[in-house]
């Protein structure tokens, strides 16, 4: 195991990684991009930067998008399926995330859209949320990509320049800050919508749909 970390650390492992995923194609890419969707405690913009790393900008940035898209449609799809009764309790319990949900009822494209244009917001959550509210399929996915294509270039964008955060420091600083400011705004953006349903929704005697449209 030991062995194993040092050799995570060496340039040379990363670099044999890199070409083992470039001779795999858009399989590979659009494959690590998915695995986000499935495991959200691993950071999408890892396999986004690999991407970047290992196919360039443009095709990297392509295959990251299809790949999270694919993924979050798949998981959209299986929730409004056979996820009604195991969500929803565990919805009705959380206040923040059960005024995020009727946001999402109430509202459909534009609060999905929203959500999935910041970086590093758990695609799972709005999918499940998007899922249970009853929201159209061809609803979802119009927000889905669209939210997903200012995402993705973001992290893409990260991810091309993670050379540049070591070689100029003040270039990271301010990317980091700018990304940080944007995380900020989506939040109390998110709070104030959170308020207006707070006060059209009852605490008390909270019952989701019975099942999705």
């Amino acid at each position: 195991m030991i062995e194993w970390f040092k050799e995570l650390m060496t340039l040379g492992y990363w670099t044999d990684m890199l070409n083992q995923i470039s001779s795999m194609g858009m399989f590979a890419g659009v494959g690590l991009a998915m695995i986000e969707a499935f495991f959200p405690p691993l950071p999408l913009i890892l396999f986004v930067t690999i991407n970047i790393m290992a196919f360039g900008f443009w095709t990297g940035y392509l295959y990251s998008w299809l790949g999270s898209c694919i993924g979050s449609i798949i998981v959209f799809l299986v929730i409004k399926k056979f996820g009604q009764k195991r969500f929803q309790q565990k919805i009705a319990k959380n206040e923040k995330i059960y005024n995020i949900f009727h946001w999402i009822k109430d509202k459909g494209f534009t609060p999905i859209f929203f959500l999935l244009t910041f970086p590093f917001t758990p695609s799972i959550v709005v999918c499940g949320l998007a899922a249970l509210a009853g929201i159209k399929n061809r609803e979802y996915f119009s927000a889905l990509v669209l939210g997903k294509l200012i995402m993705i270039f973001s992290l893409s964008f990260i991810g091309f320049n993670i050379r540049a955060f070591v070689e100029q420091p003040l270039k990271s600083i301010i990317l980091i800050s700018i990304t940080f400011a944007i995380s900020l705004i989506g939040k109390k953006i998110i709070k104030l919508f959170e308020k207006k349903h707070e006060k059209k929704t009852p605490t008390k005697n909270k019952k989701l749909p019975a099942k999705a449209a």
